[in-house]
């Protein structure tokens, strides 16, 4: 038989139009499940949303953000916190140029070769690199004194400014992923420079000086306590590290006035607290970026998508594909994936607040277990907004509880060298600390009993059981950065160097 024939003799007309019936049928039934998806989504934002409301909770930027202070009364409220024509605040931003280059290598031979021309601030971060694990030598000091000569006078303004009992900077939190958080920046950038100083000062016999600089940087952390953002929360912990981790080794040279006026402004902080106000700011930036999608032209969710994996390029903008995916995910799951993401915030914050003054890991550890087991379901697709945002959010937990933790051992560092210099010997028991020196002992952020101490009458250690939960003796596992991977937090220290020579 002829096969153009037979090719003649098929019902083609039937078959294109059956095949056009199934897929008429096919995005009918899509469309129908699309919208009974988002029925589904709005009816469970709107319980989740009434619940939480209920509970007296803050979803929006509305009723987080801190009411203007007098600008007398307001760390920021002056010319050098100006943003300049690209919307940065700059500080320190004398440059070294080559004559000043050239009058630091010859005064310091020794570290002729960390001089550069233009960004002062990167010079002295390299000497603090080459002193990484020792003091710096008194040239070193003597060097990054000489570097900063020339900013003195910023320096001198940071100090005057941190006298001011409040500190309000002009975030702008309408603009969502676009907010401009430049202050943090400067604020990080300040410490580190406030950092190496301290250094340098304590190297060269200035402790009182050195102090003043460690009592600034911690300054310089409260100063965004009061910002709902999570940004700002981390850069705060960042200070508060600086601090901390010259403090441990400083601390045994401090007079008794000294550790006393560190101390104290060690227990203005509250790092538990402001991380429950930096993840309700969250919330409520998750919240505003709902609404964002859901109100954008197909071509401004490209651009948001952009914006929250951190590229700008045209060579990296969303596919057509990619932006049909999201049109149907906005359509069907973007009510749904909201309420997700707001119970699994209150989850968190429940667990962080139900028990003042402790963290609970195994809390967090379980909830970031489900959000991994999420990824890998059908759900995945369902929750493609708490599964980018939450990652971000699950390891600050454990290194907000670190920097507790160590926050609270150096205010016990600080009474036990006041102690040691009154009785020229260690405490046997932290209790000797109460009442003169402490009014209570700080407990162990993670068990909620009091730290754990132990002394050879030389020297100390202390330890919380870290965020395994288990008592390793004081062992820190020092080369491990990442709080949740290490054995026990452990603060280290020894007599006074005043009864050590003795």
């Amino acid at each position: 038989m002829n096969p153009l024939s037979m090719m003649k003799r098929i019902p083609w007309r039937k078959i294109l139009s059956s095949i056009g019936f199934l897929l008429l049928l096919l995005v009918t039934l899509i469309v129908l499940a699309g919208t009974w998806f988002s029925f589904q989504g709005r009816r469970e934002w709107a319980e989740t949303k009434a619940e939480l409301q209920r509970r007296g909770e803050v979803l929006s930027y509305e009723g987080l953000v801190p009411a203007p202070v007098p600008p007398e009364q307001n760390f920021f409220a002056d010319p050098i916190w100006e943003p300049d024509a690209n919307g940065r605040v700059d500080l320190l931003a004398l440059q070294i140029g080559p004559a000043e280059a050239a009058h630091l290598k010859a005064g310091f031979p020794s570290v002729a070769d960390l001089v550069k021309e233009g960004d002062r601030v990167k010079v002295v971060q390299a000497v603090g690199r080459r002193a990484k694990d020792r003091t710096m030598t008194p040239e070193e000091a003597a060097f990054v004194l000489a570097v900063l000569e020339p900013v003195q006078g910023d320096l001198d303004t940071l100090e005057r400014l941190a006298k001011r009992p409040e500190a309000r900077f002009p975030v702008d939190y309408s603009k969502g992923l676009a907010m401009p958080l430049h202050h943090v920046t400067a604020l990080l950038k300040l410490g580190q420079v406030l950092l190496r100083r301290a250094q340098a000062e304590a190297a060269v016999g200035r402790t009182e000086q050195s102090v003043d600089d460690i009592l600034l940087i911690l300054r310089l952390a409260r100063t965004v306590d009061d910002e709902p953002v999570l940004i700002s929360f981390l850069v705060a912990l960042s200070l508060d590290s600086l601090a901390l981790d010259v403090i441990e080794k400083q601390v045994p040279s401090w007079n008794a006035e000294q550790a006393q006026r560190v101390g104290r402004a060690l227990g203005q902080s509250d790092i538990l607290k402001q991380a429950a106000r930096a993840f309700r700011g969250e919330r409520a930036f998750g919240n505003q970026l709902v609404d964002q999608l859901k109100q954008a032209s197909h071509g401004e969710v490209g651009k948001t998508l952009q914006m929250m994996v951190g590229v700008s390029d045209v060579e990296n903008r969303p596919t057509g594909l990619a932006l049909i995916f999201v049109d149907v995910y906005r359509f069907a799951f973007l009510d749904g994936d909201r309420a997700y993401f707001n119970k699994t915030h209150q989850r968190w914050l429940d667990s962080l607040e139900k028990e003042p003054g402790r963290v609970h890991p195994h809390d967090f550890e379980n909830i970031g277990t489900e959000l991994e087991r999420e990824k890998q379901e059908m759900n995945r697709y369902r929750h493609v907004l708490t599964l980018v945002m939450m990652p971000a959010l699950t390891s600050a937990f454990s290194r907000a509880a670190s920097v507790e933790t160590r926050v609270r051992q150096a205010r016990i560092a600080c009474a036990i060298q006041r102690y040691a210099l009154s009785e020229r010997a260690l405490p046997s028991a932290l209790d000797q600390l109460v009442p003169r020196y402490l009014e209570g002992i700080p407990t162990d952020v993670i068990s909620g009993r009091p730290m754990h101490y132990r002394s050879d009458g030389k020297e100390y250690v202390l330890w919380s059981v870290g965020w395994n939960e288990k008592d390793d003796r004081g062992e820190g596992s020092p080369s491990e950065r990442r709080p949740e991977k290490k054995l026990d937090w452990v603060w280290k220290g020894r007599l006074p160097e005043v009864w050590r020579a003795l």
